[in-house]
Order: structure tokens, then C-alpha cells, then sequence
């Protein structure tokens, strides 16, 4: 019992890392990131493939705006077409109260801020794909940002160019009201629905083999050619690997093939309960779709700086809302985007994969 206890131990600390580990969390930080799947990054990927220009003209952009346009339109609607000539990578470009911004192309500014409304959905879209890009990308007042995408693909990539918000910070997407007002600033986003996400194996799926079948039909369930689907190991006492896959063809019986072979034993077993006189017992391998059509993502993460004698957030945390704060076990800060509601207002995220996101050594923002 205690050989077990030590070596659960040990497998426990080499997957976490405490508040005081910094130099051990740095020196295996690109390590872990290496072994995480990030859409964006997936060239194989070619059922949602991140839009060329997208890579080309937002990723590691370090252009900082320096001006704040209010764009204009001799109607209530403007489009993301005509935003693009009024706005830059250089400025904060910000829709009015009273205008809706429709998104009908791509679009890449310093920072966007919405009072108004920006609507993007299969009808405003003009590409299979399309994307927004900015510094940071927020509701405030009682702006809002409804996106439903069923049929294309749609990426929001928030860049690391400095851009500053005055509540939200860097680097962030979503809402700020205004502290003790009825403001309601929202996010309403919806990619593609699918009836279920997951099922299991309905019969064994062996090393070797390149097709699967579930106890649902894929086909009724959503799930399509091009989607990656993971599929969780069930060795003993949660050793082994699990595994993924994008789907290369679906058959009328429901047999699912896939891109790769399955490089390890997945169990599917099914004990009625007249053969053992018992309740009946299932054990089988989770299937997952992991795919998404709307993808929340942005630049890789960066470690800065701390900065001595900033102001606490809250008291006793040792973080700041001004930056990097120095503490006794914290020299560096892990920077990646993040989203938020502050003061008043409704977010709902559903059916939509966010990437990149977290932060180590900032405040964390609340949601209300």
C-alpha cells in the first residue's frame, strides 16, 4: 500500500505543478503545449482548415493600435467590408450604439469594441470560412454579439499586438458593462449542433484495425466526414492511451472509418444480467466528436516579466490588474487570451472549441 501511495504521488507531481514551482512549470511548459492539440495549428486538418489569410495577416502581429475610430454608415448596418476601409491593425474600431455591424467577409482591426451589435450567421457570411481579428474584442454598454453558424466555419482569433482594454485587459473577448448601471452587454454564440457529442463502442474496437462502430448512428448524431474524434483508453485502474482520429468515411450500417489504425485494445463489454444473476454491467470506450465549427483562438502563449510594486487586485493575492506583479514565488506571468463578463449582462458560449486560454500570475476576471 505504500509502494502504491508513493508512486501515485510521484505520477501526481510530474503532471501538476504547485504555486511555488515556477522554474520546474517554465522548464516543461513547451513541452506540454507541444503535446496539446490546438486547431489552429492542425495543417492536416482539412474539414475546417484555418482560413490562409488568417495565419498570413493576424498571427504574431505586434501592430499596437494607436487611435480609436467610431466607424459611420448612412444607414443603421454596416457591413465588415466596409469596416475594414474605415478601421486598421492600427486603431480601436468601435461600432456605435444604434449600428449593427453585419459580418460578410474577414476582418482584422487593432482591437474591436462593440456598443452597438455585431451579427455574423450562415446568411450574413459570404465564404465557407471567415474570421475576426483583434487585440481584444468587447460588448460594453449594452452592445451585443449574437454569432450562429450551422453550415460554415467561423474563427475569432484574438492577437497578442499590446492592445489594451480598460476592464478587460489584454489579450480578451467578451463583455463589460458599466459597474452599478443596467447595462447589459451579451454574447450569444452557437456553432453547429450536433444531437450527441459522445457515445461508446458497441463492440471491441483491437490494435490494428481502422473502422469502429457505436451504440449510436453517427449520422443521426451529426457527426460527419472531416471530424476528429478522440476515444478514451480502459486499461486497469486508468493506465494506457487514448487516441484520435478524423473521420474518413461513415457507412448507411453505421460503421465509422477513420484516418489512422487504433494503435492500442478498446473494450466493449456487455454482461446481461441473466448470466450473472446480477445487475447488468457496461464497459466501454467513450467516443467523442471533437470537432468544432466555430473556433475562439489567438497567438501562442507568452511568459512576461513581473514588475515590482504594483497594485494589488486583491489584497493578499499578489496580482495586479496593472500587469505582472513580482511576488515571492512568481518572476514570470503566463499570458494567453480569455474570455469574461464583467458587471451585468449574459454570455452563452455553446458548441464552440476556445484554445490558447489562461493566464498564470494575472487576476483572474469574475464572471457576474
Amino acid at each position: 500500500m505504500k509502494i502504491l501511495g508513493l508512486l501515485l504521488l510521484l505520477t501526481f507531481q510530474a503532471k501538476a505543478f504547485q504555486q511555488g514551482s515556477e522554474n520546474e512549470y517554465l522548464s516543461n511548459f513547451d513541452k506540454i503545449i507541444a503535446s496539446s492539440y490546438s486547431a489552429v495549428d492542425d495543417l492536416s486538418n482539412d474539414h475546417n482548415p484555418a482560413p490562409p489569410d488568417l495565419i498570413r495577416n493576424c498571427k504574431n502581429s505586434k501592430n499596437k493600435p494607436v487611435s480609436n475610430i467610431v466607424v459611420s454608415s448612412n444607414s443603421p448596418f454596416i457591413t465588415a467590408s466596409s469596416v475594414s476601409i474605415q478601421c486598421g491593425t492600427d486603431s480601436v474600431c468601435i461600432v456605435p450604439d444604434g449600428m449593427t455591424l453585419e459580418m460578410d467577409t474577414d476582418l482584422n482591426v487593432g482591437a474591436l469594441i462593440v456598443r452597438g451589435s455585431l451579427v455574423w450567421k450562415d446568411e450574413t457570411q459570404s465564404n465557407l470560412s471567415q474570421y475576426l481579428c483583434a487585440g481584444y474584442i468587447v460588448m460594453e454598454n449594452s452592445g451585443s454579439f449574437i454569432m450562429n453558424l450551422q453550415e460554415k466555419n467561423g474563427w475569432i482569433y484574438i492577437k497578442d499586438n499590446g492592445a489594451v482594454h480598460p476592464m478587460l485587459r489584454t489579450r480578451a473577448f467578451g463583455a463589460s458593462g458599466t459597474h452599478n448601471s443596467l447595462t447589459n452587454p451579451s454574447v450569444d454564440i452557437n456553432g453547429r449542433e450536433m444531437v450527441r457529442t459522445w457515445s461508446l463502442l458497441s463492440k471491441p474496437f483491437l490494435s490494428g484495425e481502422s473502422s469502429l462502430k457505436l451504440l449510436h448512428n453517427p449520422s443521426l448524431m451529426g457527426w460527419s466526414v472531416g471530424d476528429r474524434i478522440g476515444i478514451s483508453p480502459t486499461e486497469d485502474q486508468s493506465t494506457g492511451f487514448g487516441q484520435t482520429f478524423h473521420i474518413t468515411g461513415i457507412n448507411s450500417d453505421g460503421t465509422i472509418f477513420l484516418s489512422d489504425a487504433a494503435s492500442n485494445d478498446y473494450t466493449a463489454d456487455f454482461v446481461p444480467p441473466l448470466v450473472t444473476g446480477r445487475e447488468p454491467a457496461l464497459r466501454s470506450a467513450e467516443v467523442v466528436n471533437l470537432s468544432r465549427n466555430i473556433i475562439i483562438t489567438g497567438d501562442d502563449f507568452s511568459h512576461m516579466d513581473c514588475t515590482n510594486g504594483l497594485p494589488e487586485a486583491v489584497p493578499g493575492e499578489q496580482t495586479s490588474t496593472q500587469g505582472c506583479r513580482c511576488s515571492g514565488y512568481r518572476s514570470k506571468c503566463t499570458v494567453g487570451l480569455h474570455t469574461a463578463q464583467m458587471h451585468g449582462g449574459v454570455t452563452r458560449i455553446q458548441n464552440t472549441r476556445i484554445e490558447k486560454c489562461g493566464q498564470r500570475g494575472m487576476p483572474q476576471l469574475q464572471i457576474f
